[in-house]
């Protein structure tokens, strides 16, 4: 979209993780957490711009997606969600559209969502949106205070919460829809006088109707679709429902799951219809398997090329390998990378299944001392 410009908030260390590597880093389904936002702007939402705002292993991000067509804005010190995207505000410098705000730790939230999303703070004319949720706990979430007639009067922190504010359970998303124009004038005057002592983006609401612009809120009917990832196991629940989804891509796709519980299927593996995944197989990185394949029970394919009506069986693991067309790998086979498979003949009566492994080529070395 020509009138949008994306902000990705992916400063933060993520010190719940407890992990040496900056939470956005970590993987889901095969790709880091970052990656969805990224996808989402780039190829979902296609805005005009993608900003994505780092701090902590900065360099370990850049050079992650170095070769996307993104920009990097550096929060040195992180003081909070406002200050944060002030950190973004020069490269809004003559952009006069909506700036859409996501969460680099928000990875589920789907294309759907944000287009409707979109939308409705366009209907409303709003001058600010925030994409929130119900949930049953809200510990620890900003709260969401509206006017009788449902339009957004504020958001309030948890620490800063009263006890009846407390009992609200719409919550803050960290997504927000701003008009540029306000967003950066907003920005100059966000004070920190908070339990927190940071620069709270949620107080452009205030600022906003207290300039007499409407503020909206469009509530998502799924929490899962909007968590954040702040824990191991947040981030363990978030894979499982990537996994669950991509496999039931697959199978709508004309691929048979015989156990889709039992079945682990990265992001970006491809897998041809007809073909047949048994229990307990695990598809990793740039994997791809063809049409009318079998692969069988406790099988591990890594960014392996495997060409049509091939069998693997029981057990096997292959690794940076390639695989023709009608070959048959197994029981208990292992493909190291650069591994070569292919049928060595063709059978009168039919295909027959002996393949030939073709090693790269070591150099003898001579013996000295033998003429």
């Amino acid at each position: 979209m020509e009138d949008i410009v994306t902000v990705i908030l992916a400063a933060g260390k993520g010190t719940r993780m407890k992990s040496d590597l900056v939470k956005v880093l970590h993987p889901l389904l095969g790709l880091p957490m970052l990656s969805y936002s990224i996808e989402l702007s780039l190829d979902g939402i296609k805005a005009e711009k993608t900003i994505v705002v780092v701090g902590h292993q900065a360099n370990y991000i850049q050079e992650r997606f170095k070769d996307l067509n993104i920009e990097f804005a550096l929060q040195e010190e992180q003081l909070g969600t406002g200050h944060a995207v002030l950190q973004a505000a020069p490269f809004l410098h003559s952009f006069s559209g909506t700036v859409l705000i996501l969460c680099g730790d928000v990875p589920l939230v789907k294309l759907e969502t944000l287009h409707s999303f979109i939308d409705m703070y366009k209907e409303n004319e709003s001058a600010l949106s925030v994409l929130t949720t119900v949930v049953e706990k809200p510990l620890g979430y900003g709260r969401i205070l509206r006017t009788p007639e449902g339009w957004l009067k504020r958001i309030v922190e948890e620490k800063d919460a009263s006890e009846e504010e407390r009992t609200v359970r719409e919550i803050n998303t960290g997504i927000f829809c701003v008009k540029a124009s306000f967003l950066k004038e907003g920005l100059k005057v966000i004070g920190r006088e908070n339990a927190q002592k940071e620069y709270y983006l949620t107080d452009l609401v205030e600022i906003a109707r207290e300039r007499g612009f409407r503020c909206s809120a469009h509530i998502v009917a799924d929490p899962m679709e909007v968590m954040g990832i702040n824990t191991r196991v947040d981030l363990a629940m978030a894979n499982e429902s990537l996994r669950q989804e991509k496999v039931r891509e697959l199978m709508l796709s004309g691929v048979t799951v015989v156990d889709p519980k039992n079945t682990y299927v990265e992001k970006i593996v491809e897998v041809g219809k007809d073909t047949i995944i048994y229990p307990c197989c695990i598809l990793q990185g740039k994997t791809t398997i063809g049409e009318h394949c079998t692969i069988e029970h406790n099988s591990k394919i890594s960014d392996s090329t495997v060409g049509d009506e091939v069998t693997i069986r029981s057990n096997s693991i292959i690794t940076g390998s390639k695989v023709e067309d009608h070959a048959s790998i197994g029981p208990f086979a292992l493909l190291r990378s650069l591994s070569k498979i292919r049928v060595k003949q063709k059978n009168i009566k039919g295909w027959s299944k002996k393949v030939k492994l073709r090693p790269k080529k070591m150099k003898k070395k001579k013996d000295s001392n033998f003429k």
